[in-house]
């Protein structure tokens, strides 16, 4: 596991800090053996999540705009849900924006992540 200040530098908002370690542990508590690094230059950083070597990304963690979250999912294609908003045309991965900590609710992650699980080949 990595040491916590390596994630904390992805962040320079103490709001998106705060959702990005939620959503960290959601992550990590739903997958078994999983691992991240960070990823980026001085201005943009991202905490990538994979699983059996680097290469098999899972899911991505970033500090978004006026000081949001934003979750990257991988192997999701199309996902209709209620109450998260996907957004982009991502070609890889699909991101869901988060503005407040209280908009990440536990069960709605878990069932994203679980669309993950099923769709990821390793």
């Amino acid at each position: 596991m990595k040491v916590m200040e390596n994630f904390d530098q992805i962040f320079k908002s103490a709001k998106a800090k705060k959702m990005g370690i939620v959503l960290k542990n959601i992550i990590e508590s739903y997958f078994e053996n999983i691992e991240w690094n960070v990823y980026g230059g001085a201005k943009v950083k991202l905490a990538l999540f994979s699983r059996n070597g680097t290469n098999n990304a899972l899911c991505g963690i970033q500090e978004g705009s006026n000081e949001s979250c934003m979750l990257y999912v991988h192997h999701v294609d199309e996902v209709n849900h209620e109450r998260l908003k996907f957004s982009g045309k991502g070609k890889h991965a699909k991101r869901v924006k988060f503005e407040t900590v209280e908009d990440i609710r536990e069960d709605d992650i878990r069932w994203l992540l679980s669309k993950v699980n099923e769709n990821a080949p390793f």
